[in-house]
C-alpha cells in the first residue's frame, strides 16, 4: 500500500474545483502526489507493480525539487497549468484499484516522517503509517489458538459470542463490515450436525454454506419450516403429501385460478385481477403477525378505490383460496404452495424448529420475514443473528427480542472515509434504532462525486434507479443518445415485461400484466396517478412521438449488451448483496417525504439510498446537493 501525501478532504475540495488558491502554498510532496493521481488511471491500465509506482512517486518529488532550485515555486506554476479537475477526480476513483491510499485527516503525518533531510521521498513510511490506519489488526484468541485479522468491533463482537456461546445473539453490523466474515469465526467452534444454517433465499443461502462450510446444515426458512409440519404424522396435521406442488416450476395463471374457484368480478376488477390481488393478500398476510386474514393485507393501492361492501367480498374469496392452499376440500384443487405459506402456518401453531440442532445462523437478518421472527424467538435453541436493518427495503427491520444479546459493527472493511459524509446522514435520517456512526476504511479510498442534471455518466459505471418507470427512463435516455449498455441480470426479464405493457397499454389500451401497473385500465388513469413524476413525463412524451413495440426491440437489439456494457442499469432491489467498482445514483431515487408518510415508507426511501451508496466501491457519484436533499427529507 502506497499513501501519498496529499490529504482526504484536501483531494475531496480539489476534485470539486473549488480551491484555487490551493497551489500558492502547496508543497513539492503534495504536488507529486496530484500529479501522480493525474496519472493514476493510466497506471491502473498498465497494471505496474507497487514498487514500480512509489519508485516513479519518488522520482515526481526529486523532479519538483530539481525545478524549485532553478526557478523558485516554478513546479507549483507548472502543476496549476496542468492540474485538470475531471482527469484528478477520476485518478481519485482509480487509487482503491492500484492500492494507493490518501493520508486520514484524523491521523495527521508530519512532513518530516515521508521526507528525508534532502527533502527526497522516505520509502519506510509506508509500512509506517499503514500501521497506524489499517482497520485491521492481528490479535491472538486462545479459543482458536492463533491470531485472527479483526477490526476492533469484530474483535469485541467474537469476544462477546465466545463468552456465551450457547445463547442467542444478534450482531448489527453495517455494509461491508465483514459480517460474514464472522460466520466463519462462529462455526470454528460449532458442530456441524448440531447447527442449522437459515436464509430467505436459496442464493442466501449457498453463500452462508460457502462461508461457514459445505459440511453444515443448511436450509431455507420454508424448507426448516416445512420440514416440521411434515415430521408431525397425526392425522389432523399440516403435512403436505403432494411434494410436488412445492416445486418453482409448479404455477398456474391468476386466470386459472379465477377459473378454478369461479371467482367473480368485483367493482373494477375482473376475476383474473381478483386473483392477482387475492395473492398478493396472502402474501402480505404471511409476512405479518396478525392470526386472521383481514382488510389491512389488502394491496393500499387496490383497496383505496373499493367500496367496504367490495373489500368484504374480495376478503371472502382470499380466506376460501387460503384454506384450499392447505387443506384441499378435492383431490383436483392442486395450488402451488411456498416457503411463506409453510412459515406461516408453522407460526400459527406457536410451532418451533427441529430440536436436533443446538445452534442456528441466519444470515442476512433483516430480511427474517415476521412470522419467522416469532417462530426463532420461542425456539429453544441459540439463534444466532447476522443483520443490517438499513439493508432491509420493505419497510421496518423485524427486531429481536429485547433480551437477546445485541452487537454493533460499524467499521467498514470496504468502504473509504469519503464516503461518511453521505451514510451518516442517511442512517441518523431513517426511523429504525441503530444510530451508531458510520466509519470507513482510512486506508481505502472511495471517491465521492457529485453531478448535475440529468447526465449520462461517460465513465464505466453502475446505474441504480429506484424503479422501472425510471428505468424505462433511462433506458430511452441511453438509446436516444446511442449509448450501449446492459440490464443487471435480476432486472431484464421484468423490465421487458413493463416496458411493453406501458407501449401496449398508451399505443392500443392493453391491459397490463406488470404488477406495477396491471390496475389501470386506461392511459389517463396511470397519468393521473402519475402526478409530478419526472420519469413517467419522460416516457410519455417519448409514446406521443408514435414509439411502438417495434422501436423498443430494435432498441434492445441494437443497444443491450449482455455481460459487455460499459454502463449498468438497475434497480435497488437488484443489487443486495454485490458491489461495483463505481456507482451513479439516479437523481430519481430522491423522493421527498411527505408529512402522511408512516415509518415504513420512510424506512423504504432511505433504506434504498444506503443500499445504493453502500454498493459502491471505488467511486461514488450522487446528486448535487444531495445531503441538503437529505437535510430537508428529515425536517
Amino acid at each position: 500500500m502506497i499513501f501519498l501525501p496529499l490529504y482526504r478532504t484536501v483531494a475531496q475540495r480539489l476534485s470539486e474545483g473549488d480551491w484555487p488558491s490551493f497551489f500558492d502554498s502547496a508543497t513539492v510532496p503534495q504536488l507529486a502526489a496530484i500529479l501522480f493521481i493525474q496519472n493514476a488511471q493510466k497506471l491502473a491500465g498498465e497494471h505496474v507493480a507497487q514498487a514500480s509506482m512509489e519508485r516513479q512517486f519518488a522520482k515526481m518529488i526529486t523532479l519538483g525539487n530539481q525545478v524549485n532550485r532553478v526557478n523558485t515555486s516554478a513546479f507549483q506554476a507548472l502543476l496549476r497549468e496542468r492540474f485538470a479537475v475531471e482527469l484528478f477526480a477520476t485518478g481519485l476513483s482509480q487509487l482503491a484499484k492500484i492500492k494507493v491510499a490518501l493520508l486520514d485527516d484524523d491521523h495527521p503525518a508530519d512532513e518530516s516522517r515521508y521526507i528525508d533531510d534532502d527533502g527526497e521521498w522516505l520509502f519506510t513510511f509506508n509500512a509506517a503509517y499503514r500501521k497506524e490506519v489499517m482497520p485491521l489488526q492481528r490479535v491472538y484468541f486462545d479459543e482458536y489458538q492463533a491470531e485472527l485479522s479483526v477490526t476492533d468491533p469484530q474483535n469485541r463482537a467474537l469476544r462477546e459470542f465466545l463468552a456465551a456461546s450457547d445463547e442467542s445473539f444478534n450482531l448489527q453490523g453495517y455494509a461491508g463490515s465483514g459480517k460474514t466474515h464472522l460466520i466463519s469465526r462462529f462455526t470454528q467452534l460449532l458442530h456441524p450436525k448440531r447447527t442449522l444454517l437459515l436464509a430467505n433465499t436459496f442464493g442466501q443461502l449457498q453463500a452462508l454454506k460457502k462461508r461457514a462450510g459445505q459440511h453444515f446444515v443448511a436450509a431455507t426458512f420454508g424448507q426448516a419450516a416445512g420440514q416440521v409440519l411434515d415430521n408431525n404424522l397425526l392425522a389432523d396435521s399440516w403435512r403436505l403429501k403432494d411434494k410436488s406442488r412445492l416445486q418453482r416450476t409448479f404455477q398456474i395463471t391468476a386466470a386459472q385460478l379465477a377459473e378454478t374457484f369461479a371467482m367473480p368480478p368485483v367493482s373494477y376488477l375482473s376475476p383474473e385481477q381478483v386473483a392477482r390481488v387475492c395473492l398478493r393478500t396472502v402474501a402480505s398476510y404471511c409476512n405479518s403477525t396478525a392470526q386472521e386474514i383481514d382488510t389491512v393485507h389488502l394491496p393500499a393501492d387496490v383497496a383505496s378505490h373499493l367500496l367496504m361492501l367490495d373489500k368484504v367480498v374480495l376478503l371472502e374469496i382470499t380466506k376460501q383460496y387460503w384454506h384450499e392452499l392447505n387443506k384441499p376440500s378435492a383431490e383436483h384443487i392442486r395450488l402451488p404452495i411456498r416457503g411463506y405459506h409453510r412459515v406461516k402456518l408453522l407460526s400459527l401453531i406457536d410451532g418451533v424448529l427441529d430440536t436436533q440442532y443446538s445452534h442456528i445462523i441466519v444470515d442476512e437478518g433483516h430480511d427474517i420475514p415476521t412470522p419467522m421472527l416469532q417462530i426463532l424467538d420461542r425456539s429453544p435453541q441459540a439463534v444466532i443473528t447476522l443483520s443490517d436493518e438499513l439493508q432491509n427495503l420493505n419497510g421496518m427491520a423485524p427486531v429481536r427480542h429485547t433480551q437477546i444479546r445485541q452487537r454493533y459493527i460499524a467499521q467498514s472493511v470496504r468502504l473509504g472515509k469519503q464516503v461518511e459524509e453521505v451514510i451518516n446522514p442517511l442512517i441518523q435520517a431513517h426511523p429504525g434504532t441503530t444510530k451508531q456512526l458510520f466509519t470507513g476504511r482510512s486506508d481505502h479510498c472511495t471517491h465521492l462525486q457529485h453531478y448535475q442534471g440529468w447526465q449520462i455518466p461517460q465513465q464505466a459505471t453502475t446505474i441504480i434507479v429506484a424503479d422501472e418507470f425510471e428505468l424505462f427512463a433511462w433506458f430511452q435516455r441511453l438509446t436516444h443518445a446511442g449509448a450501449s449498455f446492459e440490464l443487471a441480470e435480476a432486472t431484464f426479464k421484468d423490465f421487458m415485461m413493463f416496458a411493453q405493457d406501458c407501449i401496449g397499454l398508451y399505443n392500443n389500451a392493453e391491459r397490463p400484466r406488470h404488477g406495477l401497473i396491471f390496475r389501470y385500465a386506461s392511459w389517463d388513469a396511470l397519468r393521473e396517478a402519475m402526478t409530478n413524476n419526472a420519469s413517467f413525463d419522460a416516457i410519455e412524451r417519448m409514446l406521443q412521438k408514435g414509439y411502438s413495440q417495434t422501436d423498443f426491440q430494435q432498441a434492445v437489439a441494437r443497444y443491450v449488451r449482455k455481460g459487455a456494457g460499459k454502463i449498468i442499469l438497475a434497480r435497488v432491489s437488484d443489487t443486495k448483496n454485490m458491489e461495483f467498482s463505481s456507482v451513479y445514483l439516479s437523481q430519481g431515487l430522491l423522493v421527498k417525504p411527505t408529512a402522511h408518510d408512516n415509518k415504513d415508507s420512510r424506512a423504504r426511501l432511505f433504506s434504498s439510498l444506503y443500499t445504493a451508496c453502500t454498493r459502491a466501491q471505488h467511486e461514488l457519484v450522487v446528486p448535487d446537493g444531495f445531503s441538503d436533499w437529505i437535510t430537508d427529507a428529515v425536517k
